[in-house]
């Protein structure tokens, strides 16, 4: 069970100790997992909640399948073909806010004791509460990306009714920004992300299992590097054993009083 900061020493006394090595770093990196999307309403893709666990997990060549037939690809969803979990997450996606851990980190990012953030979520509330330096490794469900030149188009609560235009830069194919099963990561999101992990030497993973490949590897690249590496999640993950120091704690809670413990002269 997580108690608020106030009536646990422990928790603060934590929370100082993390204070104190982001002060020491030159250059902290910040990655955030499904953990941070679940606190603003938005369910996880696995585990005993997950989209993935009730409705099953979609085909792994999704990517390869929307190559093959973009048009028929966009068609079924604009007839209500689409398959039920992209229902429940679009209707989870439509109605989040960010929530007070998205807000503080924008704050870390604001005051420099953070120099980035990588954010495996696709839900924008990063960007919506104000983070700047950051990096939606997985994409992000409110953009339109070409395939070919990486150009992305906002799209805001709109979704689209017909396959998309061609890209207006280069004329390529354009899907969701959101990576499908099969996809590679985006390359210039991808070298943007591996050239923080080579500068980080203090590494923050927030709310994520530290599963998902290839994001979660950037971890283990920084932890061989010799990043001081700190977790902040409810539950023990794969990384907590490589961690100087894990915190048990809700991002909502733990990283607003982070905030404060920063900015308290």
């Amino acid at each position: 069970m997580i108690t608020t900061f106030e009536h646990n020493p422990d928790l603060r006394s934590q929370v100082g100790e993390i204070a104190s090595i982001l002060r020491q770093s030159d250059h902290t990196v910040a990655m955030t997992g499904a953990g941070m999307s679940v606190e603003s309403g938005i369910p996880p893709f696995s585990g005993t909640d997950g989209l993935w666990t009730k409705y099953g997990t979609p085909p792994m060549d999704g990517y390869s399948r929307f190559r093959k037939d973009p048009i028929g690809w966009w068609n079924r969803r604009t007839n209500e073909k689409i398959d039920a979990h992209i229902m429940e997450l679009r209707d989870a996606l439509k109605n989040a806010r960010p929530h007070a851990g998205h807000f503080a980190l924008a704050g870390m990012v604001q005051i420099g004791a953070l120099n980035s953030v990588i954010t495996q979520n696709i839900d924008g509330l990063d960007e919506k509460a104000g983070v700047d330096k950051l990096f939606e490794i997985h994409g992000n469900r409110q953009k339109l990306r070409c395939v070919d030149c990486n150009d992305r188009v906002l799209l805001a609560d709109v979704v689209p009714l017909f396959a998309p235009d061609p890209c207006g830069v280069c004329g390529g194919l354009v899907k969701f920004d959101t990576v499908m099963f099969g996809e590679p990561i985006p390359e210039d999101v991808m070298r943007s992300a591996r050239a923080e992990i080579d500068r980080a030497d203090c590494v923050i993973a927030i709310g994520t299992s530290a599963t998902v490949r290839p994001a979660s590897g950037l971890l283990w690249i920084a932890k061989a590097a010799g990043a001081t590496m700190i977790e902040i999640n409810p539950s023990e993950t794969k990384l907590t054993s490589l961690c100087e120091l894990s915190l048990r704690s809700t991002a909502g809670l733990a990283l607003p009083a982070l905030l404060e413990a920063l900015t308290d002269t």
